[in-house]
Formats: structure tokens, sequence, C-alpha cells
């Protein structure tokens, strides 16, 4: 079952995606939105983990042959155990970390606990990705309120 905040992430990326493929922005206008895109998506890739594993801390991201192009690889524990992502949460994280891009990494960069860009391995922290995702929120209400 998805919480409040995740139902509202998950309505949050959507408008995001709507505004940030569809709507005529100004260059700084998508900018703003493709950071927040990148923080919804980290942030409900979060949600998504530790609804199926509350032990999991952070999550392996790696490029897929293209610096725009990742995917979670692994879930880690606190204790830095590894293990393979099942196929449910495979299937329910496709596309979320492809979300995670060279021109957003402003955004998604600094949730991580470990980054090599050489290798294109990055390691997520699950606590500050869910941090993220309720900034966003609160920005949110903030202009809508």
């Amino acid at each position: 079952m998805a919480t409040d905040d995740e139902a509202a992430l998950n309505a949050a990326l959507g408008e995001e995606i709507l505004a940030y493929q569809i709507t005529e922005l100004l260059p700084e206008q998508r900018v703003v939105a493709d950071l927040e895109l990148a923080r919804c998506s980290a942030a409900l890739v979060a949600h998504i983990l530790l609804r199926h594993d509350r032990a999991v801390a952070a999550v392996r991201i790696e490029e897929n042959g293209d610096p725009d192009e990742r995917v979670a690889t692994a879930a880690i524990s606190a204790e830095g155990a590894e293990r393979d992502l099942t196929d449910e949460e495979l299937d329910r994280l496709d596309g979320l970390a492809s979300n995670l891009m060279a021109s957003n990494a402003a955004a998604w960069r600094p949730l991580c606990r470990d980054a090599d860009d050489r290798r294109g391995v990055y390691v997520l922290d699950l606590a500050r990705a869910l941090e993220a995702g309720r900034d966003v929120l609160v920005r949110r209400a903030a202009r809508s309120g």
C-alpha cells in the first residue's frame, strides 16, 4: 500500500513529466522541472524499496551504457550488505532510475552517499531521498496555498 507521501509524489512526478514534455517552458523553468523530476523519482525509489524491505538503506544505481541511462541494480542494508533487486522491485522501479540524468545531477547526486562517476555507479541514500521528496511536497504545497 502506498503512503500519502508516495501518492503525492507520484502525482507530482506525473505533473513534472507533463510540464517537462508538453508545456513550453522557459529555459530556467525547464531546469527547475528537470530537478524536481529527479527529486520525485529518487524519493519514489526510496518509498518503493522501503515498502518491500524496511531494512534497505540505499540502492545502487548504475549507468546502463549511456550517462543518461541509469538503472537500479541492488538494495543495500545499513550494514552494507547488498542483494539483487527482486523482479517485483525491478518492475516497480522501472523508469524511475532513468529519470536520474546528467542534466539533473545537481538534484540527485547530493542524495548519494557514494558516487563513482568514472564507472557510472552511484549509491542513493534512501533517507536523503525521502527528505528530498518531503521538500518537494512542501514546496508544491507552498506554491498552491
